[in-house]
């Protein structure tokens, strides 16, 4: 029985469905994680290589990470592609430099908003979105008001407390139990990789008691 529910479980997953050759999935799949793609470039030398070549290389990485993710080792699919996409830009650069091309000249907009910053936003909001929906209907309460994240501004523990009804400190708990969930290693990972703040001393700080000073 065992066996069988764990089957049918990878049978409905994206990633395990992408793999097994459903193309629609892992359309879908290179769609929703696009903005890595154009974050690991931000972060890397391009080098002789054009932005259309590194992002073909970036997005075959992508490729490559969705069909060797395994969801079942635990580890979020952002930190592992982030790996697997870096590589095969550093493979792309290192291939040119070997063919003796020259570098491109770096493209600065001046005129108008980075499209990649753009992307990297959405990526960023959509992460932040779904990981805030974990939280209990109260937390997320809390926290979607306090931050803004509703799209109304931001409200102090203050005013959320005579929404609310309750004392400020019966606020402060519920945002302080929320931001410990939120900013745990184990929950935050894919935003933490988008942010770049994936390191080991990242994840020890997050890991740190500290004291959030109420407003």
């Amino acid at each position: 029985m065992t066996n069988c529910t764990t089957g049918r479980a990878k049978a409905a997953h994206p990633f395990y469905q992408a793999q097994a050759g459903d193309a629609a999935r892992l359309n879908q799949l290179m769609y929703r994680h696009d903005g890595l793609v154009h974050y690991m470039l931000r972060r890397q030398s391009s080098g002789p290589l054009s932005y259309g070549e590194l992002l073909q290389a970036g997005r075959i990485g992508l490729w490559r990470a969705i069909m060797g993710y395994d969801p079942q080792r635990g580890t979020a699919f952002s930190t592992y592609a982030s790996v697997v996409i870096a590589r095969h830009i550093w493979r792309a650069v290192r291939q040119a430099q070997q063919e003796g091309r020259r570098p491109q000249a770096k493209i600065t907009p001046t005129l108008s908003p980075d499209p990649l910053d753009h992307l990297l936003q959405q990526e960023v909001q959509t992460t932040l979105r779904v990981l805030v929906a974990q939280l209990p209907a109260k937390q997320r309460w809390v926290v979607r008001a306090y931050f803004g994240l509703n799209g109304r501004g931001g409200h102090t523990q203050a005013q959320l407390a005579a929404q609310l009804g309750c004392t400020r400190q019966a606020v402060s708990y519920q945002l302080g139990r929320a931001l410990l969930y939120l900013r745990h290693p184990a929950f935050s990972a894919a935003l933490r990789a988008l942010l770049g703040r994936n390191q080991r001393q990242d994840y020890l700080q997050a890991l740190r008691p500290t004291r959030r000073r109420a407003t």
